[in-house]
């Protein structure tokens, strides 16, 4: 996942490394309007869905990692002018590990490193950071989210954190159509629309 902010901030950390920190911290700041992860209206926070209605923020019931296998593969589209891709593991060890990046004029400009674990609990948790050019990470910690619906394809996962960091949706969903479309909607909270990133299999 990634905004469209995040995007843009991310080409210009190409500079030396103070620069590098400079625009790493302005990138974190900046993803309060558009995170990686878009706005949702103000209406939509991690307690009401897409309409604005209060939904359920607690986890989803009896469910096993392993149903989340749909997931897994090589996902690639266009988005904030240029390429994305990310990819996922097969589930194994109570998880699935992944990674995305974004290629602009042939250079990668931002990563994420991802991780969905199914803890001791049961409940599952999608798990994540953003990483610029050089290594320069654009959060202090990770950012957490718990699967809090799985109605077939489609995986509702909504922010552990009361209020979440600037830089964080929400909630956002995963839905695979198909077998070979993978689609991701996130929500924001500093208003505008959802981010939809199409993806197609690899």
């Amino acid at each position: 996942m990634a905004s469209e902010d995040a995007a843009g901030s991310a080409v210009s950390q190409t500079s030396p490394a103070r620069a590098l920190r400079r625009r790493a911290a302005a990138a974190a700041a900046a993803l309060a309007a558009v995170v990686p992860l878009v706005g949702a209206t103000e209406t939509v926070g991690r307690d009401a869905d897409a309409v604005g209605r209060t939904a359920s923020a607690a986890p989803a019931p009896a469910i096993d990692l392993d149903e989340l296998a749909w997931i897994a593969g090589h996902w690639g589209g266009d988005a904030f002018g240029g390429q994305i891709e990310e990819a996922w593991f097969s589930p194994a060890g109570r998880s699935m590990s992944g990674s995305f990046r974004l290629i602009r004029d042939g250079l990668a400009v931002m990563y994420e490193l991802l991780l969905l674990e199914q803890d001791d609990d049961g409940e599952i948790y999608y798990r994540f950071k953003h990483v610029g050019r050089g290594w320069v990470p654009w959060e202090e910690t990770r950012l957490e989210y718990r699967l809090t619906a799985l109605e077939g394809r489609k995986a509702t996962f909504r922010s552990t954190a009361e209020t979440p960091p600037s830089n964080a949706p929400w909630w956002f969903t995963y839905e695979s159509p198909t077998s070979t479309e993978l689609i991701v909607t996130i929500h924001g909270s500093a208003g505008g629309d959802p981010a939809v990133l199409s993806m197609t299999r690899r």
